[in-house]
């Protein structure tokens, strides 16, 4: 009879812990906030660009930049479950951002050869807007 009290009393707590939480803005306890993550994408941009000279290049790029778009769907899908300071921060960051993802995309596009990216860095661009 106390066992089956003490998991009632577990069971009672529990859901009531779980009530408590619910309708509360967040950020999951990763060690990394929205920002984070958005700034790695940002950096795996960049390194990946970076070694895009040729065709050859270029086309090992596209299943890495292809990845990094669909990680921007995720931080995008998880903008309203961030508190406001938080949304404030990532769309500051994605505004910082910006400018050079344009500028890389205006690169690709008018390289001959590279080119082929030219539609995932403008993907990229839109994505990356969602996130202002």
């Amino acid at each position: 009879m106390n066992t089956r009290r003490v998991v009632m009393t577990i069971l009672a707590l529990a859901l009531i812990a779980g009530l408590a939480a619910c309708g509360k803005k967040y950020e999951p306890e990763t060690g990394y906030t929205a920002t984070d993550n958005l700034q790695i994408l940002l950096d795996r941009v960049t390194r990946t660009l970076s070694g895009v000279n040729n065709p050859a290049s270029a086309e090992a790029a596209l299943p890495v930049l292809a990845e990094v778009s669909e990680e921007f769907d995720r931080l995008a899908e998880r903008l309203p479950n961030l508190t406001e300071s938080a949304r404030a921060e990532m769309s500051s960051q994605a505004a910082r951002a910006m400018p050079g993802l344009k500028d890389n995309a205006r690169r690709i596009n008018n390289s001959d050869g590279i080119d082929l990216l030219g539609p995932t860095m403008n993907e990229l661009v839109n994505k990356l807007a969602r996130l202002l």
